[in-house]
């Protein structure tokens, strides 16, 4: 391995405030940091945000009349208290520091939000909707739960409100791909909320030494170029890490046990290659087919081109290592692109993560073989046992606006991300770092060709039960035998579920873009390119 490869790859040493950093040391203070910004007050780093928000909410004519239209009316049940879900942590800082603050500043109505991991918030939703307290007004749910929170009148439609408020218009700004994702047999059931679509991110430095291309190109008789499919993907991690470890590694996504969820990187890729999910006829569970074990496959040589120990890492611990000049590649959700540049680290008072040793060297590609996943993601939806209908759907109007959800998008603390096609082409946000522009038209492009997680009855112990079979592949069980253990269980919810109803669940999963490669938005014809 040639020292010349190494020059200008090593980055400076890891370190937060001046420290050094170890893993313990780092979940230590950034929950230190976290408590600290949720008493930091209202508008914490955004005060210039904080004005722009109350300008468009202000004013029917020089606003935004949709956020404003909202504001006019939610004064009428001042003093009241809206209780709304948040995901525990970042995502929770939105409301805790602005959203909620600049609400009850507008309209006189506060916010109490409600934390808890993301899996945990579906299990306390329905927990709330059978015992019918009336304890949560907004559920900030993931779209894949909409069908059950529909189906189990968790949640009430909102195309009455829509129309009283005509708020339709707002409907037209969200990128094709996220407009479906608001709405279930033909019902609209929440304002979606966070454009969660993955991107690769790569080392522009990396891509670009000399020394690496000539070798690459001497080991394959090709160019070293950022990978268009999934079986270069791998040969390029694995030659970095050849020729780069234990500095640089290839790639690296934490894989622990439900952190993020290892379903996401088997659904991304196992549609990609050509897979479905079930037999759309039998809705016999098809992920342990030949596709299958060829996404497990490939994942699995992911694993050795990344730094020891990934497979049990969470994906914080893998940002970290990214941020630190570890890692040539990474896919993931948009806030990569922010903290790479140092946009959310910029405020020492505020450090979630280390600062970024990378910064002005990190360019954006599709994913291999075109086909992110869109993981996860957010819809405010209106709690059927609300006893603040009304001003609960208020709030989710304004919060989702065009000039509210602009000012959300862009907080630094938060996890929240483009969604609209105003958010795409806001010069404000393009102007937020050098390659922002670029940023953003990358997170428009990869809309236009993503895959959807399962959005229908029974999605979330589908993904429990993949996460769990590919944690249990990753220490040592077979491939072929891991992946029909839990298609043999997704046979089993199927069948507890009824399979007349997953059929019919299934059928309409399968109309959305995205719902497989071969129909994404682009596909149909609905691309957005500018």
């Amino acid at each position: 391995m040639s020292d010349d490869i190494h020059e200008g790859l090593d980055g400076p040493e890891a370190a937060l405030f001046g420290q050094p950093v170890g893993r313990k040391d780092f979940v230590f203070n950034s929950a230190k940091l976290l408590a600290a910004a949720a008493a930091a007050g209202p508008f914490f780093m955004a005060e210039a945000q904080a004005e722009a928000a109350i300008k468009a909410s202000t004013s029917m004519t020089a606003g935004d009349p949709i956020a404003a239209g909202a504001v006019a009316a939610a004064k009428q049940y001042a003093g009241i208290t809206l209780t709304k879900t948040n995901e525990a942590g970042l995502q929770a800082l939105d409301d805790k520091n602005f959203t909620g603050p600049l609400w009850e500043k507008l309209t006189g109505i506060k916010v109490s939000v409600i934390e808890a991991p993301f899996a945990q918030i579906y299990s306390k939703v329905i927990a709330d909707s059978i015992a019918k307290t009336g304890g949560i007004d907004v559920i900030d749910g993931s779209p894949v739960w909409m069908p059950d929170f529909a189906e189990r009148g968790v949640i009430d439609p909102m195309d009455a409100w829509i129309k009283k408020y005509k708020a339709q218009s707002t409907l037209k700004d969200y990128h094709p791909l996220y407009q479906a994702l608001m709405r279930y047999k033909g019902k609209t059931y929440g304002f979606f909320d966070d454009g969660d679509v993955w991107n690769l991110y790569y080392r522009k430095d990396i891509f670009g030494n000399a020394k690496l291309k000539a070798a690459y190109k001497a080991k394959f008789k090709q160019n070293l170029r950022v990978p268009k499919t999934w079986d270069e993907f791998n040969q390029v991690a694995q030659f970095i890490t050849d020729q780069l470890a234990p500095k640089v590694y290839g790639g690296g996504e934490g894989r622990g046990l439900g952190n993020p969820g290892n379903q996401f990187y088997f659904f991304q890729q196992f549609r990609a290659r050509g897979g479905q999910f079930f037999d759309p006829k039998t809705m016999k569970a098809l992920i342990n087919n030949k596709i299958g074990v060829k996404t497990m496959q490939s994942i699995m040589l992911e694993l050795k081109a990344s730094a020891p120990g990934i497979e049990k890492l969470d994906f914080v611990s893998s940002w970290v290592n990214w941020l630190e000049g570890k890692t040539a590649m990474i896919y993931a959700w948009p806030p990569t692109g922010r903290i790479s540049e140092n946009y959310a680290q910029r405020d020492k008072a505020f450090s979630f993560l280390p600062k970024s040793k990378i910064a002005g060297k990190v360019g954006y590609a599709l994913m291999p073989n075109l086909n992110g996943e869109h993981a996860g993601s957010f819809v405010k939806s209106i709690s059927a046992n609300s006893k603040n209908k009304e001003a609960a759907y208020l709030f989710s109007q304004w919060a989702t606006s065009p000039s509210i959800s602009l000012q959300r998008v862009q907080l630094p603390y938060t996890l929240r991300d483009a969604y609209r096609l105003s958010h795409y082409r806001s010069k404000q946000f393009q102007g937020r770092w050098p390659s922002a522009k670029e940023y953003l038209s990358a997170l428009r492009e990869a809309a236009n060709n993503a895959v959807l997680d399962p959005i229908m009855t029974g999605a979330a112990d589908y993904a429990n039960a993949l996460d769990r079979a590919m944690t249990g592949i990753y220490a040592g069980k077979d491939i072929q035998k891991g992946l029909d253990e839990a298609a043999a269980e997704w046979d089993r919810i199927t069948k507890k579920l009824g399979v007349d109803k997953q059929r019919a669940s299934y059928q309409s999963f399968l109309k959305l873009p995205g719902a497989t490669a071969k129909n994404t938005v682009a596909k149909k014809g609905l691309a957005v390119r500018k």
